[in-house]
């Protein structure tokens, strides 16, 4: 069953060069990929306070199903899982 998921990881942009368009590009790639393979779904973690990332995946369609414990050094922080359904166009 999990060969029918691709994860996107994460898609890190340098302040530098966001607002220009290439974390849509990243997406439509990524899904472009899963498609291609043909994979169901898509999914990714994000921390539950990246409020831009949360509203970036959420507008390419992607909603919560889980969350994670995330640990870094001493600091446990919460991923949030999302998932997006794709149709095979």
């Amino acid at each position: 069953m999990l060969n029918r998921f691709l994860e996107v990881e994460r898609i890190y942009i340098r302040k530098a060069f966001q607002h220009q368009g290439l974390g849509n590009q990243f997406m439509q790639q990524a899904i472009q990929i899963a498609k291609a393979n043909h994979k169901h779904k898509v999914w990714l973690g994000v921390w539950e306070h990246n409020e831009p990332a949360k509203d970036f995946y959420a507008k390419w369609g992607f909603e919560q199903f889980s969350a994670h414990d995330f640990v870094m050094g001493d600091d446990r922080q919460t991923d949030l899982l999302m998932i997006k359904s794709l149709t095979q166009d």
